[in-house]
């Protein structure tokens, strides 16, 4: 077994030559690269020896515009999304329940290529677009809900307000309340920092109708954000229906707000209103977080365990093994940017070997593949065993 798996694994070393070293590749020369690997055998081999990596793919919101020219890899567009979960079920791999993924990972009794669909942040698209396709395809979803703006029903302020100054066809500006004029061709950067930093203090009223105003110093129609639900969070009504067609929701914090040096108290307060407030609609534990925008550090684990939760997913890109820190699983990150070459190269787990590769734990890598082999070789040889003697006093009964 070990020298099939050697000859199997060092052609692709060799083979990953372009892709191993630390200068970045264009994208355009990544794809067609990806192109000639996947053809070459590659990723059908990196599958193979990946295929005890949990896999979890990211997502966030789903366009219900066209807020996906704006921020392509936040909002998604519904048909990629049905594309990525055909594709997943095409080439059969397997969709968990996250709780479900969490602990035979923990067991080491995963399917090959296990995979666990998750989404980011609550906004509307996900009741309005994406349910009707999560229920035609019947697939399990988690979806990690803040709960600040649906407490406080309106426009997400920082993704709006960055919005108004990537749509403004200002050159100048005078921005309210004081915070002074600004030539946008050159200074868009410390304008929009200005209001973000004055935004985040206000209180939640006066945050939308700071928002208003710079819409107007912008000239940007908020009635249209308005009108199309743009930058919306789900409400209570579409948050509860989301659980009862079997969304599984989790934690992701009160208020979208959190540092990797935040202090145990704060911590403890975003996850305590969180699960509050989202106690109040779901009936099922409230034992999985989601890190928002991935920020964490090593020591909140153990404050987060300590609350009741059991697994926390971050941004960072890979996939996941019994040995992988619970409270700091890695996630595929998906939307437009990602091309379909690269959405397969992830999941297949070639991209995995890349990382592996360029981070000079390859060969660890092929030690762990190597010791799942035998696991799984003495443990299928035992159920043999058990499967004959259950066998045997069957036919003696």
């Amino acid at each position: 077994m070990k020298h099939d798996f050697m000859r199997l694994g060092l052609p692709v070393a060799t083979s990953l030559g372009l892709f191993a070293g630390q200068i970045s590749i264009p994208p355009a020369i990544l794809r067609s690269a990806l192109v000639i690997a996947k053809f070459s055998g590659l990723f059908q081999v990196a599958r193979y020896m990946t295929r005890d990596g949990l896999r979890i793919i990211c997502y966030h919101g789903v366009a219900v515009a066209e807020e996906y020219k704006y921020r392509s890899r936040l909002f998604i567009r519904k048909e990629l999304f049905r594309r990525r979960i055909e594709y997943l079920q095409c080439k059969d791999y397997p969709i968990l329940p996250l709780g479900e993924a969490v602990e035979g990972l923990a067991q080491g009794r995963l399917p090959p290529c296990a995979t666990v669909v998750t989404m980011d942040d609550g906004w509307e698209g996900v009741y309005s677009v994406a349910l009707p396709i999560i229920k035609e395809l019947e697939i399990p979803v988690t979806l990690y809900v803040p709960t600040f703006y649906i407490e406080h029903p309106m426009p997400v302020f920082t993704v709006t307000l960055s919005y108004l100054f990537w749509r403004t066809k200002r050159r100048r500006v005078e921005l309210p309340r004081g915070l002074g004029v600004f030539a946008l061709d050159f200074e868009a950067e410390q304008a929009e920092a200005a209001a973000q930093e004055l935004g985040v203090l206000l209180p939640a009223a006066d945050r939308l109708e700071f928002l208003k105003e710079m819409a107007e110093a912008l000239d940007v129609s908020f009635e249209d954000i308005e009108t199309q639900h743009l930058f919306r969070a789900l409400d209570e009504r579409q948050l509860r229906q989301l659980a009862d067609a079997g969304v599984d929701i989790q934690l992701h914090s009160h208020r979208h707000e959190w540092s990797a040096d935040d202090s145990r108290t704060t911590v403890e307060a975003e996850i305590t209103d969180n699960r509050r407030f989202l106690e109040k609609i779901v009936s099922h534990p409230l034992e999985h977080f989601c890190y928002p925008a991935g920020i964490h550090g090593p020591h909140q684990g153990e404050w987060l365990a300590a609350l009741g939760v059991k697994s926390a997913t971050t941004i960072e890109p890979g996939l996941n093994y019994p040995d992988t820190p619970r409270f700091a699983l890695r996630r595929l990150v998906d939307g437009h940017p990602v091309s379909d070459i690269e959405f397969e190269a992830e999941m297949t787990g070639f991209m995995e070997i890349v990382r592996a590769l360029r981070e000079r734990r390859f060969f660890g890598m092929l030690r762990r593949r190597l010791r799942s082999n035998r696991y799984h070789g003495r443990n299928g040889l035992q159920d043999s065993k058990d499967d004959q003697g259950t066998s045997h006093s069957a036919r003696n009964s």
